[in-house]
This record gives structure tokens, sequence and C-alpha cells, in this order.
């Protein structure tokens, strides 16, 4: 099966690099110079993934993106800018992208977004079809994955600790983006009195909320004493700050499929509560 790939970029070069560059990987490409071709294009047309350029004239990507969301909502997309910029990468993510590259594209982080973005358009296809597999891998090996020892006793650092017992509820700050991450213990995550998620030591709860700052909808009771840390948005900044733009563009590519494995395994549940069965 050849995957097909939409590139949108109003700089020809910028297009004639990213296509040839997919072409010589076996990869069907097709070309549009701005956002309202793109758009006029994929009316009639389904690609398997879109690259977007985030600046353009008469519509930039994320405009771009969200009306390509509305058409086809299992859209995989990747954006391009051409400033490194943490901001703009979050802002991405909230209109629903994958993961960004930063120009100049290099071919090796290319093809490697490439081929992770395609493995996640299976993903979702499946999800849409079948019963969703409830995965075992815990939210901090997924988050924090590609991490040094190091890297990730630096990141733990960066929150407070907070005992807790059976019984309690553990409140996340009215701060967007705060999250925690359990230490020990066991919490259920509960919506409308029904138990949706079990947490235990490794999980992480909240982080969510870094890419879409609304409101939370579900309750965390403490099943028995647990420990955990609680990050606030403005030391997650912080921290990134001062680190690599790899390891920060790794953590948001991360960040975006544990939202993801946690919808799925959130939505399985509730559906037999509700007596409905994903894979009818």
């Amino acid at each position: 099966m050849q995957y097909r790939v939409m590139v949108v970029d109003d700089e020809q070069n910028i297009r004639e690099i990213i296509s040839e560059m997919l072409t010589d990987a076996g990869y069907s490409v097709s070309l549009a110079v701005d956002g309202m071709d793109a758009l006029e294009k994929i009316q009639y047309e389904q690609f398997d993934l879109y690259i977007l350029d985030i600046y353009m004239p008469r519509m930039n990507g994320l405009e771009l993106m969200v009306k390509l969301k509305e058409l086809q909502p299992l859209a995989v997309v990747v954006v391009t800018t051409g400033f490194s910029s943490i901001d703009v990468a979050v802002k991405a993510i909230r209109n629903g992208a994958f993961h960004y590259l930063t120009k100049p594209i290099q071919a090796e982080e290319l093809m490697k977004v490439v081929a992770s973005g395609l493995e996640h358009k299976r993903e979702l296809n499946e999800a849409g079809g079948q019963a969703a597999e409830i995965q075992t891998e815990t939210t901090e090996s997924m988050l924090l994955r590609g991490f040094s020892p190091e890297q990730i006793r630096e990141f733990k650092s960066v929150g407070s600790f907070a005992s807790y017992k059976k019984g309690d509820t553990i409140l996340l700050t009215d701060d967007p983006g705060a999250m925690i991450w359990v230490e020990n213990g066991r919490i259920s995550v509960e919506y409308n009195g029904n138990l949706i998620d079990t947490l235990k030591a490794g999980d992480i709860w909240g982080e969510e909320s870094f890419i879409n700052t609304g409101t939370g909808f579900t309750s965390l009771i403490v099943q028995q004493d647990s420990q955990v840390r609680h990050f606030s948005r403005r030391k997650l900044i912080e921290f990134f700050t001062y680190q690599d733009e790899t390891l920060t563009k790794r953590y948001m590519i991360n960040l975006i499929q544990s939202v993801y494995v946690k919808w799925r395994r959130a939505i399985f549940k509730l559906g037999l509560y509700s007596g409905f069965s994903p894979g009818k």
C-alpha cells in the first residue's frame, strides 16, 4: 500500500524539498500552494497524512486545520513553522495537530514523524471499527518515553509532594495545565458516579489540560492512602524552557499520544456502563 501525503506550503522551494524527500521514501505526494488551494482539493480527496505550514497567506495552517478536521475528523496533521516556540506547538496541538516540525526541515526527523503519524492513523482507523484494547502501559512510561533517567528525575523534581488519605478528593488547581503524578497508592477517576479509570503508581492525570485548558469534568477519589506530585503549568513551561528543543518536541508528541490512549480507555469503559459495545 502506498500512503498518500498532502504538503501545503506557500514557498515553492519548501514544497519541492519535502515532496522530494517523501517521494524518494516511497510516498505518493500531492501539493497545495496555500490553505485555500488545499481546502479545494480535500473536498474531493482524502490523504493519509497532511503536512501544513502555519504561516501562509489567504488562510493560515491553523485555520486550514480546523476546516480539515470538520471534513475529515480523523485526519492526521503535521504542522511546520520557521519559528521555534512551545506556544506555537501548543496552539497547533490544541487545534488538532499530531506533531510539529521547525524549519529548516531535516530529512531524518521528517521521516520519523511521518512514520509515527501514519502509525497513529492506523490506530485511529482500528479504534473506529473495533473494540478498543485497553492498554496497560502507564502514562508515566508514555509521557516520558525517550527521557533519560536524569531527565526523569529533573522533571519529577518540578512537582510538589502531597499525601492523601482514603476517601479524600484530590483537587487539581484552577491553574490550567496543572497535573498530578501518582507516586504510590490507588485513586479512582469518576464521571457522574461511574468509575472510568483507576490510577496507580506511575500514572498521571490532568496532563490533557496542558493542551486543552477547558474545565475538567471528573472527580479523583482516593481508594487507598496515596502520595502524589502536583505540577503547575508555569513550572512545566519553565522546565522545558531550559531543555534542549528535541526534548520539548518529544514531550509534546508523547503528551498527545498519552491523551489519546486515555480517551480510548475512558470511552470504552463508559460504553460498557451504557451497554454500548465499540465492536458493534
